[in-house]
């Protein structure tokens, strides 16, 4: 007889929620044998409250807006084996007490990385063909045919991708149909056999920015990451280049940043931005040679977070390996969202 297991669904009623838990993910988690909890508060909890609710579970599925699942939100619990992480970072979710106690995180943001590789790799063909300058978008410009011949293919050109996580490995993968002359990397956990083994380059940050004919964002982030790109790094992009940010707006210096595209030397296409939504005096978006998207690349694929995650509950409960399992050490290093609203 197979064994139900107690789940509990932090995810309140709304959209978000609509999203994620589907038909196919309550059937999937009926056949899987969960008895899944929803919380049914339209607010916030406190933690005596988020304490009683997640006190009968053997897992928990989280999502945005989950407390950090610490001491005090666990205190009733003792029967909690794994954590899946229906979005993608966990950094602001997970805490020593939760590993401390051995208990598994999973996160589906192998399945988000592969809807922002996918915006990227969309957007590396509009940033190297130049659309934004000969196209009509919409009702706002006119056909610019005496420019069409700007475009160029990213065979002919460098794409550089600040850092290689989850996305940038998608992307490499899917550059491939349109490869690249050369992809520059800067990330400081790829060892060289790595790269040799993608196919990509590690340089220097300088070298990246000075060399990269389409440049993308890629990385966590981080305390470290936060900032990393100021005027200096800024006032090396290439005349006609583009620069690509699906990561987070902090991790480029806003003002410099503004400085450099009110030049217009170059291109940006940003999915993500300093306030969002941008508001309707956001000096970005008067800018000629932007692009911006509302923080939508990662939101194609979002019905298959939920399965991912009671496929590796099902996993755990039967002692098989996870395949998408994350350490203590993965999960400081991801994107902290504290630091995009401070």
């Amino acid at each position: 007889m197979l064994t139900r297991r107690r789940v509990v669904f932090t995810a309140k009623p709304g959209a978000v929620r609509d999203e994620l838990w589907t038909p196919q993910a309550k059937a999937l988690a009926h056949e899987l044998g969960f008895d899944i909890t929803l919380n049914e508060c339209s607010g916030s909890l406190a933690p005596d409250e988020w304490a009683d609710f997640f006190a009968p579970a053997d897992a928990i599925i989280t999502t945005w807006g989950t407390p950090t699942l610490d001491e005090a939100v666990l205190a009733r619990n003792a029967s909690l084996r794994i954590v899946g992480h229906a979005a993608g970072s966990v950094a602001n979710m997970v805490s020593d007490h939760l590993f401390d106690r051995g208990v598994h995180v999973v996160t589906a943001n192998a399945e988000m990385a592969r809807s922002v590789a996918e915006w990227s790799l969309m957007m590396t063909l509009v940033g190297a063909r130049r659309v934004l300058e000969y196209s009509k978008l919409g009702a706002l410009d006119t056909i610019d045919a005496g420019r069409r011949h700007l475009g160029q293919s990213p065979t002919n050109q460098t794409v550089g991708i600040l850092g290689y996580g989850d996305i940038a490995r998608r992307l490499v993968r899917m550059l491939s149909v349109v490869p690249p002359k050369r992809i520059l990397v800067y990330a400081n956990d790829l060892s060289a056999a790595d790269a040799e083994a993608a196919g990509v380059t590690v340089v220097d940050l300088p070298t990246l920015f000075s060399e990269s004919d389409v440049l993308h964002v890629l990385c966590s982030l981080t305390e470290e990451t936060k900032g990393m790109i100021d005027a200096g790094l800024l006032e090396r992009i290439k005349d006609s280049a583009v620069l690509i940010n699906a990561g987070r707006a902090p991790i480029i210096q806003r003002d410099p940043l503004l400085c450099e595209l009110r030049k217009e030397r170059f291109a940006a296409i940003l999915d993500v931005h300093y306030r969002e939504p941008p508001p309707p005096g956001d000096p970005f978006r008067a800018l000629p040679n932007v692009i911006m998207t509302p923080h939508c690349a990662g939101r194609t694929n979002r019905d298959r977070y939920v399965p991912l995650v009671l496929h590796e509950f099902a996993r755990c409960f039967a002692g098989e390996p996870l395949e998408h399992d994350v350490s203590r050490a993965r999960a400081v290093a991801m994107t902290n969202a504290n630091l995009v609203r401070g």
